[in-house]
Formats: C-alpha cells, structure tokens, sequence
C-alpha cells in the first residue's frame, strides 16, 4: 500500500466557454446600446470579459513551467488593468452626465490602457529573456524613452496639421498616449517574434496580431473624434477583442524550448532609433515660429530614455570588453593566453601570408619547483616571458599555454625564419636566472610548424607543433620542425598501441583485432644434440597487417602500459603448451620473458601461480628470462623477486647477457640457473679473438657459479663446434630452427624423434 496520498488533480476550466461566452455577451451588448443609446452596457461586458480573461489567464499559470509564469502574471495583470478601466468608464456612462462625462470616460479608457500595456510590456520582457536570452531586466527604459518619443510626434503631427486636430480634453491625448504605446509594443513585439527567436511560437504571433490591430484601430479612430469625446464603443469592443486574444494565447500549449539566442544588437538599435526620432521632433518643433512645449517635453523624454539604455549597453559593452580581455590574457605573465593565441593563429593562417607556430617547454623546469617552491618557479616564468618578449617584433604574438609552456605566433609561413626565431628564443630561455639568490639554468625544446606545411584546419598547426616539440624533447632538448613522415609513423603507433589494448581487454576468443600466437623456438644440449628446452616468443596475427614480429608490439605495450596483460596472455600460452607436452612425454621446459615493469607488477607472482595452477604444470618446467637492463632497473627489487619466483621451483635465466652493464655482485646474488650469451658475441666468436676471449671468460665465470651457459644466435655448424669445444652448454639459433608456430613445432619435434628411431644403434 503506498505511504502517501496522490494530491487530488488541480480543477482547470475549459478555456473555451470562458472566452466565446463573454465574446458573445460583448457583441450583444454592443448591438443594444448602439440600437437603444444606452451608455455604459458595452464597457460593463468588456469588463465582464476581462475578469474571464484574468481567470483564464490564471489557470494557466501553474501549468506552465516556471519561466513562462512571469509572462502569464504579468498578462493577468494587464486584462485586470483593462477590466478596472472599462468597469470606470461604465460607471461614468451610466452615473455622470454633461461635458464631463467625455474626460472621465477618456481618463479612465486611458488609464487604464497605459497600465495594461505597461504590465504586457514587462511579460513580454520576461518571455524574452527566459527563452531567447536577448534582453535585460531593465529594458522597460528602452520602452519608456520609445513610448514618449512617439507620443511626441504624433502631438507634433497634430500640431502641424499633419494628422487633424485633436478633440476635447482627455479623449484625444488618449487616443494619442494609447496609440504610441500599442505601437511600440506592437513593433517590440514584432521584433522579439521575428528576430528573437518566437517565430516557432504560435502564441506570439496571436499576441502580435491582437496588439498591431489595436494600435491601428486606435490611430484610424483619431481623425473621427466628434465634439462630445471618444467614440467609446469602438475603442470598447477592441479593447476587450485583446484582452480576449491574451486569454486565449496564454491558453495555447507552448512549444518545445528550441535555445535560441538573439543579439542585444536589437535593442540598442531600438534605443538609437527612439534618440534620433526625438532627435527630430525637437528640432522640427524648435523651428516651428510657435513651439509647443508638451511636444519638446516629450521628445526630451524620449532623448533622455534612449541615451540612458545607450549608456547601460555602453557600461555592459565596457564591463565585457575587459571580461574578454581577462578571459584572453595569462594572469601570471600578462601575455596572451592559449584561446587568444589560437584566434590569432587562425586569423594569421587566413591572411595570404599564411602563419608559422613555435611551442615552446622549458626543460628542467620541475627541479626549479621542487628544489625552490612554486613561488620561485613563477617568478623564473615571468623573466622568461619579458625575455621571450624581448625577442619579438610586432609581427608575432607571445602566449602561454599554461604551466612551462609557451606559444608563439608568426604572421609569414616562412620555415626557415621560424627556425631561426625558434633559435634565438631557445637562447633567450638558456640565459641564467637568479632565483633567491642561486643562479637557475634552464634549456627549451621548440617545436615549429607552418601553414606552409599543407591542411591546417581543425588545430592541425597546433597539433604539428606540438609533435615537432616533443620530438626535439625526446632528443634532449632542442629545435624541431614538424616532420610529416615522423609524426605518421607515430600515429601508426598509436593507433596500434589503442588496438593491441583493445585485443588485451578483449576475453580470449574475441579476434575483431586479431589473435596472439606463440612460436617456439628450440634449445639444444651442445653434447649430445637433445632438444632440452623451447623458448616462447609472441607474434600478434593483426587481421590487417599480418603477422607482427615482437619488435612490432611490445616496446608499444611497454609505453602504453599494457605489457603486463600481455605477459599474462603468453604465460597462460605458454603453460599450456608445456603441460601438453609433459603430458605426451616431452621434458621440454618452456621459457617465458619477462619485462622491467612486469618484474615490478604486484600481481605477477600471483600470476605465475595461475598460469601453472590453471594449465597443471610443475613449477620446474616454467623459465622466466630477464635481462640485464630489466635486473639493473632496481637490483634490490629484482633480487627479492626472483628469488620468490625460484622459491616456487620457477626457473630463472639471465637473458642478452653481455649486452648490458651488469654488476657481478647482484649476479651472484641472483638466484638464476642459466645465463643466456647474447647473439652479438655468438655471430663474432669464430672471427674475432677478443670476442673469443670473452666467450670464454664468460663461460668459466658461469661454470665457477654453478650456472649453464646458453648461447643465442647460432647460425652455422663452425658457431656450434667452437662453442662445444669451449664447453658451452646448449645452443639455440637459426641453425637447429627459427620460431616456429605451436603446430610446426609439433611437427618439428616428432621428425626429430622418428630420425633418432631410424638411426642405427651405436651411431
């Protein structure tokens, strides 16, 4: 049962009958009195219809969102202003009689009126900013200094002769005020509809229609004022004709919010047309031989409302010229920041003379901070921007991207005079600098491009840039232009590098981005030429480059970090394998290399013990090799871990020795079994006798330490027979085989076991 009650549904009457009711009632009203002379019946049903068109008006407001509410209040406000104006205006009829009557009926139409335009006004302020974005809550100035500004040149056109002459007292400046107000709001209307962004909106075009028909309604009525006031019945029926266009309007279900946005543009104009209409109301009625000062009074006022949206659109256009400037300026240096330096760039790549980009790193500059605190390294950031500065001229914007990063901005493509900038700013940013006291030396590595390069669109200038600068990092430091040929090449790695993770995360049968094979290849016992042993090498069969050697892969899973779920992939290969082997009757151990950083993974020991518990292989008949580089990373981690790894019966084999800077003292603390000689002294050692020399040493050294010696890269019979004569141990190379896939190893094996079987005993 639920915990709470659903609040009964809110009661919401038809808008319909609310509306075509009173309508109805109006229009008879309106035939009664003008067929019996009876004052007073037509404004008593326009006020009747109002109220209606306030309770419509009403009942729409909590069914629309809460930015539309503003616009319907405020509409509800209007037609209660235009219902408090016609119950007037029928009280005078049916109660005041005489010349009076006509003012009264006049200053209560009109009062009225001007307060129900002034609240629509404000709706309409409302509607436009919530869903175009394109005014300011007090852009009732602009419509204030418009309203008088046209209210004065129609007094003036009165005046003049222009329009006729006005009626008695109040009905024709209030026809006159009506008119202007009904016009502005009409033409503020038409504006917000069209250019604002409401032209999906059916409800602003109802409430434009209603509004520009009034205003013409009232303008055709001034000529026709007789002697006695306002022709009220007209003015009447159309008053009440908008408030029930309002009603129905606000009824009508809005539109989605599309997210348009329209420029202010359109207001300031607005303000510059009402300063410049007074403008000429004032000097037209100054040069009138009898001016009128009601007229002058009003265009003043105009003046005066104009200029003062001019000058809030000034102070805002002033408050966001410095906004953008901050918003384009590095608060540490003063110079330009990244967003400004790429509109430069854009805008100089389009000029003919093309653009040139440097991006500039300091090198060394982490230390400065470590070493100093980061207020010092701040402080090393601004001397070199003056002096980066220094070094320009005023063809070239300097920015800072951020941190120790700098941009630079040339206005030619030339390569060649970029390089030479790139140089002189390189030494700019080598020159000591004395933080607290101690002398700070610093160096850059600048990358340049240039438009003169090709496509430069989508921030390709930049990314070129980029390249090139971490390109001269990579080499030390430096000057580099963007290589086209280089930075393919890097991106081919990349997108590898991106697959070959991809592959890894991928569960094993899933070969959208190829499969991971091992080739074996043997070893061999120098002595009797018995298969002793294989080592596990891994291929990467991509689905569109083919076969991949490691070479390919696995510096790139190294850098990408993946080189840890690969060793897992190969170990899980590699177990198996040997497993199976085991299981046929081969004691063929199978090694498995490991990386520097798997040598470091906390998982790889729990890995290992997977790897055998899940292919059921004793820990003997798994080696894991690692070289030298990988054991001098970090000697006293690679000790405690191999011997873990040798603790578990695991063997462990030295691998490319000879080929690195080894320390004998870790090599005797090491628990290996095996050190593999590497390939360069095998494929010498028949042709030079120093490399003989050191075969041997080598040799004798592992023997002294209870280790066998495997020589890598035997290649021809003369290799083989100088190392057995030397004593080596076992071999392994191109001339017993290469690499071989699982099944031509399979293969390979069971040939050498029927050629042991046909050979003749005692052979």
């Amino acid at each position: 049962m639920p915990s709470s009650i659903t609040p009964p549904r809110r009661r919401v009457l038809p808008p319909g009958p609310l509306l075509l009711g009173p309508a109805a009632l109006v229009a008879a009203l309106a035939v009664v009195e003008h067929l019996a002379g009876l004052g007073g019946l037509t404004a008593a049903g326009g006020a009747v219809a109002a109220l209606c068109a306030g309770l419509v008006l009403r009942q729409q407001g909590p069914l629309r969102s809460l930015e539309e509410r503003g616009l319907w209040r405020w509409c509800g406000r209007s037609v209660t202003a235009v219902a408090a104006g016609l119950s007037v205006e029928a009280v005078v009829d049916l109660a005041v009689r005489g010349p009076a009557a006509a003012g009264l009926r006049g200053l209560a139409l009109t009062a009225g009126g001007v307060v129900a335009v002034m609240c629509a006004h404000q709706g309409m302020l409302s509607w436009n900013r919530f869903r175009t974005s394109a005014v300011h809550p007090v852009d009732w100035v602009n419509f204030v200094g418009s309203t008088l500004g046209t209210l004065a040149l129609l007094v003036w056109a009165v005046a003049v002769g222009v329009l006729p002459p006005d009626g008695p007292g109040w009905a024709a400046e209030g026809h006159l005020l009506r008119a202007a107000i009904l016009g502005v709001l009409a033409v503020m209307t038409l504006v917000v509809t069209v250019l604002g962004g409401l032209r999906d909106d059916p409800r602003a075009w109802l409430l434009l229609t209603g509004v520009g028909a009034m205003s013409v309604v009232e303008l055709v009525l001034l000529p026709w004022l007789p002697a006695d006031g306002a022709p009220a019945l007209p003015v009447v029926l159309s008053w009440t004709a908008l408030t029930l266009v309002t009603a129905r309007a606000g009824a009508i279900k809005p539109p989605p919010l599309r997210g348009h946005f329209a420029s202010t543009l359109v207001v300031t104009t607005c303000a510059m047309i009402a300063v410049l209409a007074s403008t000429v109301v004032l000097v037209l009625d100054s040069l009138r031989p009898a001016g009128t000062p009601f007229v002058a009074l009003l265009a003043a006022a105009g003046v005066v409302g104009g200029c003062a949206q001019l000058l809030r659109t000034a102070s805002e256009l002033a408050a966001l010229a410095a906004t953008r400037k901050e918003a384009r300026t590095d608060p540490l240096t003063g110079v330009a920041n990244r967003r400004a330096m790429l509109e430069v760039a854009d805008r100089f790549a389009a000029a003919r003379t093309g653009a040139a980009l440097l991006v500039i790193d300091l090198d060394r500059f982490k230390d400065v901070n470590d070493r100093y605190g980061h207020p010092a390294g701040d402080a090393v950031i601004r001397t070199v921007s003056r002096r980066l500065q220094a070094r320009l001229d005023g063809g070239a914007l300097l920015a800072r991207f951020g941190g120790d990063e700098f941009g630079v901005v040339l206005d030619h493509d030339d390569v060649e005079r970029a390089t030479v900038v790139a140089h002189a700013l390189r030494e700019a940013v080598r020159e000591p600098v004395d933080v607290t006291g101690r002398v700070v030396r610093l160096d850059a590595s600048i990358g340049v491009a240039s438009t003169a390069f090709g496509d430069h669109h989508d921030g390709e200038l930049v990314r070129w840039a980029d390249t090139a600068m971490y390109a001269a990092k990579r080499a030390g430091g430096g000057v580099r232009v963007y290589d086209e040929a280089a930075d393919a090449r890097d991106r081919d790695e990349i997108a590898l590098a991106d697959e070959l993770r991809a592959l890894l995360s991928a569960p094993e049968g899933d070969d959208r981005h190829g499969t991971l094979e091992l080739h074996y290849q043997p070893q061999l016992d120098c002595a009797d030429g018995r298969v002793v042993g294989m080592e596990a090498l891994v291929r990467w069969a991509h689905p569109e480059r083919g076969l991949l050697p490691p070479v390919a892969f696995v510096d790139l899973a190294e850098q990408s970090g993946s080189m840890f779920a690969l060793t897992e992939r190969v170990l899980a290969q590699a177990t198996r394998t040997a497993a199976r082997w085991q299981a046929e009757g081969r004691d063929l151990p199978v090694a498995v290399n490991l990386s520097t950083s798997c040598l470091g993974h906390p998982g790889l020991l729990p890995s290992l013990d997977g790897a055998l518990a899940a292919a059921g292989l004793r820990p003997e008949a798994l080696v894991v090799e690692i070289t030298e580089t990988t054991l001098m990373h970090d000697p006293p981690h690679a000790v405690a871990v191999t011997r873990a790894i040798a603790d578990r019966g695991i063997a462990v084999a030295i691998d490319d020795y000879g080929s690195g800077y080894s320390s004998l003292t870790y090599l005797n603390e090491l628990p290996a079994g095996e050190l593999k000689l590497d390939r360069s002294f095998t494929m010498r050692l028949t042709s030079d006798d120093r490399t003989r020399a050191i075969v041997s040493g080598t040799l004798e050294l592992a023997h002294h330490l209870g280790l066998r010696l495997i020589a890598e890269g035997v290649e021809d019979a003369e290799t083989a027979e100088a190392l057995r004569g030397m004593g080596c141990d076992r071999t392994q190379g191109y001339l017993h085989a290469r690499p071989m896939p699982l099944a031509d190893a399979d293969a390979w094996l069971r040939a050498r076991d029927d050629a042991g079987r046909a050979a003749p005993v005692g052979a």
